[in-house]
């Protein structure tokens, strides 16, 4: 079962950290970096995928933190990695895509860093 916690002006994040922590709280916070880490690490290579025009790279990240995307279980960001992965080489489609990811992914981040303390 998913669960929104929502705060005023936060993106709700659909995830039981329960299911995953067994309510370990310590084990929740360090839940919490490694996805933060891995969502900054996925924008990273964004940026170098597009700076190199190499979709690979990016590509290969998001394999890696696939059970970090799976978990967040996000629609908007699932979709726009999709429509990236798609649209990469059409310039101002991918533009469009890469901006609403970045922006997705640090509205995720906020929420998981409140969601720590």
């Amino acid at each position: 079962m998913n669960i929104a916690i929502l705060q005023s002006s936060n993106r709700p994040l659909f995830i039981n950290f329960d299911q995953y922590t067994d309510g370990d709280s310590d084990f929740k916070k360090e839940l919490i970096y490694l996805m933060i880490d891995n969502l900054k690490e996925v924008q990273t290579s964004l940026t170098e995928a597009t700076q190199k025009n190499k979709l690979e790279i990016f590509e290969k990240t998001c394999h890696k933190i696939k059970p970090t995307l799976s978990m967040l279980e996000d629609k908007d960001l699932l979709e726009s990695i999709q429509a990236i992965k798609s649209q990469f080489s059409n310039g101002n489609e991918k533009d469009q895509w890469v901006a609403s990811f970045t922006s997705t992914c640090n509205q995720i981040i906020k929420s998981l860093e409140r969601e720590s303390k």
